[in-house]
């Protein structure tokens, strides 16, 4: 059962605050002459994630109405943000016309299990520190057994040793919850609005610890790397993050893929949607100055790579193909739900 104060009900009466307090002091002196209780609030720890964000119509949900968990780790306005900002673009098209339906149901499929990662994350991060508690005392029973446990870890015995051992195994773990780079930015998304028709291979694997580490790749359906690059004669340092986003679809390339920019172009006048393109590399719109774009791009220099407006990979080419236009014409027909249009109400397609 439930200690009575996790319940939202419960009002505990001033006698009852004091014996906590006590309680945790450790001191039995203290008496209300020496606490004041000015206010009392509660807080009752989430960890609710909704089963879709979509109705499949008209409403959209985000942020708190879809994943409520606690602040630790400090995931829920960062989420929020990241469900909007996959949402935005997509309404956008639909409502321009210019992309079916289709690609709002993307938005549950690939926003839902990153809710769900979020809410076991964030309550895990409190259960994670179960272990420091543990090992510095805090969890016995007794003023006794508490203070024993405490003064265990001066002890230049076996028994200190072990103790102290526990506690710095406790604390290092803690780094699942304070360093969660790998939880932060491992976010897959695979949807319609993806394209992985041309991938020869699976999706890579995670790293062993997915939660501290973060796996780098242009594989379709996850973030655009991050990688410093520079104009030919130095200026402003940017990213390639710098380079996606602003409501358009970017397309990135290296040396023999400026047949690439021109066929965007053209498909994009065609979509009605919103294009822009960069060379990056030796002599070319940016400079690639620590070479880590190459390195972590995984396509050669004639490939391409293309951003959703929300800068997570749609599609990449791993080089030059015969007819560029005509494969960014499927790729685009078919992220939008151009390829598979739904029936006039006339029954004709």
């Amino acid at each position: 059962m439930p200690a009575p104060w996790a319940e939202p009900e419960y009002n505990p009466s001033s006698k009852e605050l004091l014996d906590r307090i006590v309680e945790v002091i450790g001191d039995a002196s203290i008496s209300s002459k020496d606490v004041q209780i000015k206010n009392v609030s509660k807080w009752v720890i989430n960890e609710v994630v909704a089963e879709r964000y979509h109705d499949g119509e008209d409403v959209f949900c985000l942020g708190d109405a879809v994943h409520r968990h606690p602040p630790v780790n400090g995931l829920g306005s960062n989420t929020c943000i990241q469900d909007a900002y996959n949402l935005a673009w997509k309404i956008a098209l639909v409502e321009q016309g210019k992309a079916q339906r289709s690609l709002l149901d993307s938005y549950t499929t690939e926003r839902q299990p990153v809710g769900q990662t979020v809410i076991s994350r964030a309550n895990q991060g409190l259960r994670d520190h179960d272990p420091i508690w543990d090992a510095i005392g805090r969890k016995e029973p007794t003023l006794e057994g508490r203070q024993a446990a405490w003064a265990e870890l001066s002890e230049g015995s076996e028994r200190g040793a072990a103790r102290r051992e526990r506690l710095r195994k406790a604390v290092d773990w803690t780094a699942h919850a304070l360093m969660a780079v790998g939880v932060e930015m491992n976010q897959r998304y695979d949807s319609r609005a993806i394209y992985l028709a041309d991938e020869e291979g699976p999706r890579p694997e995670l790293p062993e610890d997915p939660i501290l580490h973060y796996q780098i790749s242009t594989y379709p359906g996850q973030r655009l790397p991050h990688a410093w690059i520079n104009t030919r004669n130095p200026g402003k340092q940017l990213s390639t993050q710098d380079l996606a986003g602003k409501g358009r679809f970017c397309l990135i390339m290296g040396h023999g893929g400026e047949r690439w920019r021109e066929a965007l172009k053209r498909v994009g006048e065609e979509l009605g949607v919103r294009t822009v393109s960069w060379t990056v590399g030796w002599g070319l719109d940016y400079e690639d100055v620590y070479g880590d774009w190459t390195r972590r791009r995984e396509v050669r220099d004639a490939g391409c790579v293309l951003l959703r407006p929300d800068r997570f990979v749609a599609w990449r080419a791993m080089d030059m193909v015969e007819d560029c236009e005509g494969k960014l014409r499927t790729v685009f027909r078919h992220m939008l739900g151009l390829d598979n249009p739904p029936p006039r109400e006339d029954g004709h397609l």
